[in-house]
């Protein structure tokens, strides 16, 4: 379950050092690194909205819906 004023993409940690996300896989090159990320970006309340990855996704999803609505629209009419 996402926690609140996290990014909707964020899954979880590891303690074998990565962070996953729902289309990544990161491995940050010492504890700080990961740190400036995670905490900038997934799980910022509002920051996770500037992340590139996150934007990706978002547009993804928007092609993805819009095509399949587009294609049931075709298939009805």
């Amino acid at each position: 379950m996402p926690i609140a004023g996290t990014c909707p993409y964020f899954q979880r940690e590891k303690g074998d050092g990565y962070t996953y996300c729902e289309c990544a896989r990161f491995r940050f090159p010492d504890k700080q690194a990961r740190r400036d990320i995670v905490y900038k970006y997934c799980a910022h309340p509002d920051g996770y909205e500037s992340c590139v990855i996150k934007q990706t996704m978002d547009q993804f999803y928007e092609r993805k819906y819009c095509s399949a609505d587009t294609n049931k629209r075709k298939i009805a009419g």
